[in-house]
């Protein structure tokens, strides 16, 4: 992956985990709200002095505030940044366009590149100060200027533009690093070194959330995987966790959370009913028996003991029985495939 591979990713997958969603709509309502507040204060004044134009700007942009604010409350984060960033966009346009309130407009369109990656997220925030860019450009560096050289001095003219320039270029790099070390330290947190699964924590969190839903839920075992690190070496095992990992993740898709929640053990909470997972488990099986390992000697098929529970089964039971159950459908199963198979388990 390129650094600007990287950068593109970053700027439009800035909010991937839930985590990150739930940082940006706390700080998206806080913000809107304090805004909404300054907009109302800003309002109050207008009214008080008789500048009705800017009481009709100050108002629309109380009222824009409030509405996204509303969004985040309601948990819709893109939203609630779209509505922020149209309102900025069209209000300070306005003011720089008709030297209402130079003063104003000068800093809250440089504070876009300040406060936007932080309040709106980097992918809307982004869009907004390239669009004030091009504005900037188009209003003091074309023939447009005519239309405002009345209303700002020739040096405010000049060096506006620089000073929005330096904010966006500068900010926009500090922004950029800030959200790829975030998502990088997400990753870290959220994902399984070796299989790049979701870990424990996650898989927790995501069955804590989907507590009350109608889901499935399957617990896996890999067997004899001592056998293959004792007789094969460790990197053998990995590579049988590793082609496990690919296969539970293959079958089931994105619509599940897949997990390893232990060295040979993984889960998987997915949204298919019982019939469903009947035939995802029958695929498993069979995908299983005609793996072969990569290292010579080791022609060991995937043995994968299961047990699965539809939340459905048990709507009496708590999520820890749901859990108990499941372990111990997946023990019996691990315990028919060992007599069946004649291996000894202890190895």
């Amino acid at each position: 992956m390129t650094k600007w591979d990287i950068v593109k990713e970053t700027i439009f997958e800035d909010l991937r985990t839930d985590s990150a969603r739930e940082l940006q709509l706390r700080t998206l309502l806080l913000g809107t709200v304090f805004l909404a507040l300054i907009s109302a204060i800003l309002t109050a004044m207008n009214i008080a002095k008789g500048w009705w134009l800017m009481t009709a700007s100050t108002g629309l942009l109380v009222a824009g505030f409030l509405v996204a604010a509303l969004c985040a409350k309601r948990k819709k984060a893109l939203a609630s940044s779209v509505i922020t960033a149209v309102m900025v966009a069209v209000t300070f346009s306005f003011y720089a366009l008709s030297g209402q309130n130079e003063g104003f407009a000068c800093l809250w369109i440089l504070l876009v590149p300040v406060i936007g990656p932080s309040l709106l997220g980097i992918r809307v925030a982004f869009f907004l100060s390239t669009y004030f860019q091009l504005f900037l450009i188009a209003l003091f560096c074309t023939p447009l200027s005519q239309m405002v050289v009345d209303h700002y001095t020739a040096t405010f003219i000049a060096r506006f533009p620089v000073l929005y320039f330096a904010a966006f270029g500068g900010m926009g790099v500090l922004a950029v690093q800030k959200q790829y070390y975030l998502n990088k330290t997400v990753d870290q947190a959220y994902h399984d070194g070796l299989t790049k699964l979701y870990n424990r924590i996650y898989y927790t969190q995501a069955l804590e959330k989907h507590a009350e839903d109608d889901f499935s839920l399957a617990v896996f075992d890999l067997n004899r995987l001592k056998y293959v690190n004792d007789t094969f070496g460790h990197l053998a095992g990995d590579e049988v966790i590793c082609a496990a990992a690919d296969l539970l993740s293959e079958t089931f898709g994105s619509d599940s959370v897949v997990a390893r929640i232990g060295g040979d053990e993984f889960a998987v909470i997915s949204p298919a009913d019982s019939a469903q997972m009947d035939e995802l488990l029958a695929h498993i099986a069979q995908e299983a028996l005609s793996w072969k390992g990569s290292f010579p000697g080791c022609e060991c098929p995937l043995a994968l003991s299961v047990g699965c529970v539809a939340r459905g089964e048990f709507p009496d039971y708590s999520l820890e029985e749901v859990l108990k159950e499941a372990d111990r459908r997946m023990y019996q199963d691990k315990s028919a495939w060992y007599q069946g198979s004649g291996f000894d388990r202890r190895r």
